[in-house]
Order: structure tokens, then sequence, then C-alpha cells
């Protein structure tokens, strides 16, 4: 392959290909969970591919741009953690590492809703927070941390969460995704 700075789109795909491989060599190393009851467009999410066992992976359904939208990552680490780190993100950047290290103390410190959500069939209490359109709900099942991230359309409440067993219909949704932003390359 020549390093151009592009990849044309025979090679693009062939890399995307070879990163597909590694999320499905990985899958199952970390449970991976999703919504039940779900009819609108999934995808891969998140998916942590350098670690083994992978710390976090992560699925997403809905549409970025309009409509519902949740992103479910399971992780081996606090999930109250990395969900203050999502609402951070919408923040901006941090000025400074003090800066950054201040408004993590505020955001894990807070603490959130409790609401029960199902997970496989289990009543777990997650903690939400709330704020301008969005949700994040942190939680743990099975000795995993569950976090989401979802919009307003969607109340979380309503959702409820299984293990997902086939990671293929993600990965094709992902592809039909970025398909469909390359404009069909």
């Amino acid at each position: 392959m020549k390093v151009t700075g592009w990849l044309s789109p025979d090679e693009f795909w062939d890399e995307y290909g070879r990163l597909e491989e590694l999320v499905r060599e990985s899958f199952g190393e970390l449970t991976c969970y999703g919504l039940d009851k779900w009819s609108g467009p999934i995808a891969v999410g998140e998916w942590d591919l350098g670690s083994s066992p992978s710390a976090a992976v992560g699925l997403e359904y809905g549409s970025r741009e309009s409509g519902p939208m949740v992103r479910v990552t399971t992780t081996s680490e606090d999930p109250r953690l990395a969900a203050a780190h999502r609402r951070l993100i919408l923040d901006g950047p941090p000025a400074s590492g003090n800066d950054l290290s201040r408004r993590l103390q505020m955001l894990t410190s807070e603490r959130g809703e409790e609401v029960p959500l199902p997970v496989d069939g289990a009543e777990e209490v997650f903690e939400v927070w709330r704020e301008a359109g969005r949700w994040w709900a942190a939680g743990r099942h099975d000795g995993k941390g569950l976090v989401l991230e979802g919009t307003a359309q969607l109340d979380v409440s309503t959702v409820s969460l299984h293990r997902v067993s086939d990671i293929e219909p993600y990965l094709q949704g992902r592809r039909a995704q970025i398909r469909a932003a390359r404009g069909g390359m």
C-alpha cells in the first residue's frame, strides 16, 4: 500500500475489514449488552481493541442525526467515572489538567436519580443524570459496569437490556452507516 494520506475505496474497505475482524475476535471477552425491542438502526460503537481482554465494548442504537439514539457500553472499569467522562465531553475541552481534575471530581461526586432498569431479566438500579436533551445512566450487572447515553426522545425508564450473542448485525449496521456517509463507496 502506498501511503499518501488518503486510502482508495478498496484500501479503506480492506483496512476496515481488518478492524471488523479484530472486533469479531474480541467479542465475548467482555459481556456485551444491548437494548431489547429495538427496530431502528444498530451499529458497533466504542470498542477497546488495545487491551486483552477488552476494557470497554459498546453498541449504538438509532441515528446521530435524528430520532432517538442510545449508546450502551459495557466496561470493566467504574461506570460512574465513564459516564462522567461522557458528560465532560459536552462541556468542551478542559483549560488545564487541574481544570480536568476539578470537573471530573464535580461530575463523579454528583449523585444521579436512581432508576431501576431490567438487565437480562434482573432489575438493576442505575444512576441517571439528565441535561439539555440528553441523559446518561451508570449501573452494574453481573460484575460488569454499564454506561448508557441517550437522547431525550427515549425515556431512560423504558430501557431494557439483554446480553448480545451475535455481533454480526451490529458490524453490518456500522458498515452501512459508513457507506452512506461515504456516498456509497
